[in-house]
């Protein structure tokens, strides 16, 4: 069975400092992949990660990912292959169909179905991919292929990852139902089962790795109070039944628990990669240790 690999998102930073005090971080808590998000009001993806990949020079760079209507396939190969050559070939191209449409709309971008933004999702990847595998593009990528992850919770565009992706990312949220877009609420653990299955059929046998997105990591309280505070922060939306029950949050009571349960979520839904938010870079550290020590 595979090793766990970690990766951390970057979040806020509002100082070179700061940011190269928090690459270093990561890279000393044994974190394997640098990721970046692509939301407006973030550091702009390739700039932050192409900074970090001069600070370390073993973190691995993940676009984490993506908001496919942001980007020109042209113009995203380009990106990525610079990435991939300044940093000697520790790119890792992330994409997903896009879900925060009040960001598309401040960029006065079109907000499409789901069916239309997956689609474009799919043709951006091949086209992507097209340009790279061409020997003639210049920039050429050090890795053939770059790695590519597709980051997504739906059942189409987990189709695409399924067809295509070295890495499928499992958010773990979904669209609250009636709510404004962009207000999220937990997938069961039903239906991350139900959705780790359809991938594994759509695959074919294709091998990939598991990633999955913590959006909590609270290590050392005890587990059922860890989740009501957490419920707190979004009432009607979560419940510490769902949080407790969550392959995207990790409350344990000590480092040991939280290891058996990462390594039980891999036995169960096949997670070989773990991936968390800035503000859980200490907790998911102590884990990394354990896990490595064991």
């Amino acid at each position: 069975m595979p090793e766990i690999t970690f990766g951390i998102t970057v979040g806020a930073v509002s100082s070179q400092r700061d940011f190269t005090q928090l690459v270093r971080r990561a890279d000393a808590l044994g974190y394997d992949v640098f990721a970046a998000p692509d939301h407006l009001g973030a550091l702009a993806p390739f700039a932050a990660l192409a900074a970090a990949g001069m600070i370390s020079e073993r973190l691995r760079l993940r676009t984490c990912v993506l908001n496919t209507g942001f980007w020109n396939p042209a113009l995203l190969a380009r990106e990525v292959a610079t990435l991939d050559v300044l940093s000697r070939g520790r790119a890792e191209l992330g994409l997903g169909a896009g879900h925060m449409r009040g960001e598309y709309e401040d960029a006065r971008l079109p907000w499409l179905p789901l069916d239309q933004r997956v689609a474009a999702l799919e043709e951006t990847v091949l086209e992507v991919r097209r340009r790279l595998a061409d020997e003639a593009h210049r920039p050429r990528a050090v890795q053939q292929p770059v790695p590519l992850m597709v980051g997504a919770m739906s059942s189409p565009a987990l189709s695409v990852a399924a067809r295509h992706a070295e890495i499928v990312g499992f958010t773990g949220l979904r669209q609250a139902k009636g709510a404004p877009a962009g207000t999220f609420t937990l997938c069961s653990a039903a239906e991350t089962v139900k959705r780790v299955d359809e991938v594994r059929r759509r695959a074919g046998g294709r091998r990939y790795r598991s990633d999955v997105l913590l959006q909590w990591v609270v290590i050392g309280h005890d587990p059922e109070d860890a989740a009501a505070q957490i419920a707190l922060s979004a009432p009607g939306l979560l419940t510490a039944p769902q949080l407790l029950a969550s392959p995207v949050a990790l409350l344990a009571p000590d480092v040991g628990s939280a290891v058996e349960e990462l390594r039980r979520r891999r036995q169960v839904y096949g997670f070989d990669s773990v991936t968390t938010h800035q503000a859980n870079l200490e907790a998911l550290g102590e884990v990394i240790a354990a896990h490595r020590a064991a």
